[in-house]
């Protein structure tokens, strides 16, 4: 095993690097710097305990945090949330107008030599990146349970659920045990990406204790995206960007936050070296019925600055009265990855739900073209 320790260095050292061409050339192509827009094209969507009769333990099947197409196989590799980390493989399609979503396996993660098994098969699993070797790196956010740490690190994973590495995150991005500083526990790195050029980035969910709130109704919270550069055998914490994560919306007839459900960054996706999508997700509820409205919005961000600027794309609000009824306060979407090409042969986005095992709630993928793409680009493996 290769523990991997990153380093910080300042923006200024990391701006003038240029492009690591190891990794490039396996990568969707970027696009230019022109508005990204996201049409809706269709939905599936199955509630909690769901019985797949392509799967040999149906109930396992559920909690989807992070979505990412396979090369290798042409199908998507699907993390599970639920601290008994596995994949999920799924075949998707979309022909005829309509979306198709069919798992194939579930994949336990196992501990390679010399890597801790308490990390590989307790790990809270929340993002997948694939990499060009067929690899994939999966994200731990760092959390809690039973008084014992997790900290936030990346899994090194083979595609047969081997992992061979921990990638450690910088000491500052750690939890602490006074909780003065450092990280939230379970509101960490819960996104990940991969840039055309081999970079990483990866995005908090909620500030860290230092930098103030969390978001809620009429406030927004300080959150930071991390750069991580391939170094070596290994990589290297880069740049930093502030990242402004939106107030939790006020919606008529829901007048709380559930629990932690302020508005958190919940997914990134690269679009170029410089623009990408985020995902942030809310959860507001009725205190008097007890229902509950997840409120979702898509950002095209630009890291061309020390702050990273953001425009919104969609506010997923606006289709309720498009999808199935079940969907018409939406749902915990945690997930985003390319899709399968459009009838025209566009790319297209995919976003996910995590279900969290609740009678209530559903897996559900969405999907959307997305103009302003070269056709056939986002369909290499890449998130």
């Amino acid at each position: 095993m290769r523990r991997v320790v990153m380093t910080t260095v300042t923006a200024a050292m990391m701006s003038g690097c240029g492009p690591d061409t190891s990794f490039q050339g396996v990568e969707s192509r970027p696009i230019p710097d022109a508005p990204v827009r996201l049409t809706w094209l269709g939905e599936f969507t199955r509630p909690a305990g769901t019985v797949y009769p392509t799967l040999s333990d149906s109930a396992k099947f559920g909690e989807l945090s992070g979505l990412v197409r396979d090369a290798g196989s042409g199908q998507w590799a699907a993390v599970i949330d639920d601290r008994d980390a596995r994949v999920a493989w799924l075949t998707i399609a979309y022909s005829g107008g309509a979306l198709s979503v069919s798992p194939t396996r579930l994949m336990p993660l196992r501990a390679g030599p010399g890597v801790p098994d308490r990390i590989v098969t307790r790990a809270d699993l929340e993002a997948i990146v694939a990499l060009p070797d067929g690899t994939f790196l999966m994200t731990e956010e760092g959390h809690i349970d039973g008084g014992e740490i997790w900290q936030p690190v990346i899994l090194h994973a083979t595609r047969e659920g081997v992992v061979t590495d921990i990638i450690d995150y910088p000491g500052a991005f750690h939890i602490q045990l006074n909780q003065a500083r450092g990280l939230r526990p379970n509101q960490g790195f819960e996104s990940l990406t991969r840039l055309p050029n081999g970079h990483l980035v990866a995005g908090l969910e909620q500030p860290l204790l230092e930098d103030g709130d969390t978001a809620s109704f009429g406030r927004g919270g300080r959150g930071r995206l991390v750069e991580l550069a391939p170094e070596d055998a290994g990589w290297r914490a880069g740049r930093q960007w502030t990242y402004q994560i939106e107030p939790t919306p006020a919606v008529p007839g829901f007048d709380a936050t559930c629990g932690d459900g302020g508005t958190g960054l919940v997914e990134l996706l690269a679009l170029n070296d410089t623009t990408l999508l985020s995902l942030e997700r809310g959860c507001v509820q009725n205190l008097q019925t007890g229902a509950t409205l997840n409120p979702i919005q898509i950002f095209s961000v630009k890291l061309d600055s020390a702050e990273a600027r953001k425009t919104l794309v969609l506010d997923l609000g606006t289709l309720a009265a498009r999808l199935s009824p079940d969907m018409r306060n939406l749902d915990n979407f945690e997930g985003m990855s390319f899709g399968p090409p459009a009838r025209d042969g566009g790319s297209t986005l995919l976003v996910v739900s995590d279900d969290n095992f609740r009678k209530t709630q559903r897996t559900s993928f969405l999907l959307f073209s997305i103009a302003g793409m070269p056709a056939g680009a986002g369909t290499m493996g890449s998130r």
